[in-house]
């Protein structure tokens, strides 16, 4: 009987980045940037770290129409030459949505005709040589580490880079006015 290849070790980082945005000038305070929940433990000789940008969390987003935004940085490490990592980037706090969207805040009233979701594009950049970007509108994967790109070490699995979202040219006229916000739900794992 063959025995099934096991992955070695799977961690889950959920985290969940909120964008607060006001639109078409709404005062009310920004959404904090309430949670993060990292389930399973990671090896000592393995780090895997999302640094979110803070002028993410209340930023006009009638003002970064046809933009590109900075939602956060990553930086994967591992001295373990067997790894091989997969991130995979979901719509939504749970993420199960089934597109990246900013979400009209519930509880507040909406005219008739007025558009609530307004769709964008998440894309992730690596920052180090021969690492590869991804992008898209729904749920997205990417394999993470450039063997030998920290410090040409060939043992070492080093990868950083951004993660972007892309704001489309929308009218804003089209739109409720209000608060805004999207979630976007990160799992890292073996592969």
């Amino acid at each position: 009987m063959r025995k099934t290849k096991r992955v070695q070790s799977v961690v889950i980082t959920s985290l969940l980045l909120l964008f607060a945005l006001p639109i078409l000038f709404a005062a009310t305070p920004p959404l904090p940037f309430n949670r993060i929940e990292v389930y399973g433990n990671m090896p000592k000789t393995e780090f895997f770290r999302v640094e979110q940008n803070v002028q993410v969390l209340d930023f006009n987003l009638v003002e970064s129409r046809n933009s590109i935004v900075l939602v956060g940085t990553y930086t994967l490490i591992s001295n373990n030459t067997a790894s091989h990592f997969r991130l995979t980037i979901r719509p939504g706090e749970d993420g199960m949505q089934d597109q990246f969207a900013f979400n009209y805040e519930r509880g507040h009233p909406l005219l008739e005709g007025h558009l609530s979701e307004l769709p964008f594009t998440i894309r992730v950049t690596s920052d180090t040589s021969r690492g590869t970007s991804v992008g898209g509108s729904k749920e997205m994967a990417k394999e993470l580490g450039v063997r030998g790109g920290f410090q040409d070490n060939g043992s070492i699995l080093y990868e950083s880079g951004d993660i972007l979202a892309e704001i489309p040219d929308f009218n804003p006229d089209r739109y409720a006015t209000g608060r805004y916000s999207a979630a976007l739900h990160f799992t890292i794992d073996t592969i």
